[in-house]
């Protein structure tokens, strides 16, 4: 039993790893983004920040597997208000289908990174 705690908490850490690596590069992607999406990238960042802490606080609670639903909703409490702000701002209709497609967009992008084998660069 040893040996799957084990195999889990490097799961656990490989993620925290990944996650904390998407944070650092939408810090980094955030002025172009800007250029190419006035005011978006603020919103971009927030939603990778609320992804990376519900992953964070499942890891913390053991519960990673099986629990997307429960982040999601997490991260779209997180996030409701700036999005609604935002489309409001911006002129674009939105629905609670609108909101939960664009957490699952933005963590789309953080899974596509591959898990990095050494701890990332510091940004400058």
């Amino acid at each position: 039993m040893a040996s799957f705690t084990t195999i889990l908490s490097d799961i656990g850490n490989a993620l925290k790893k990944v996650f904390g690596v998407g944070v650092k590069v939408a810090e980094i992607a955030e002025p172009i983004i800007d250029i190419a999406f006035p005011g978006v990238a603020s919103l971009y960042n927030l939603t990778v920040t609320a992804a990376a802490n519900a992953e964070t606080d499942a890891i913390a609670a053991g519960q990673q597997s099986g629990t997307g639903a429960q982040k999601l909703a997490t991260v779209i409490a997180a996030i409701t208000t700036d999005f609604e702000a935002y489309c409001t701002a911006a002129g674009i209709p939105f629905t609670t289908a609108t909101i939960t497609a664009w957490v699952n967009a933005v963590v789309a992008t953080l899974n596509a990174l591959p898990a990095p084998s050494t701890a990332p660069p510091a940004a400058s």
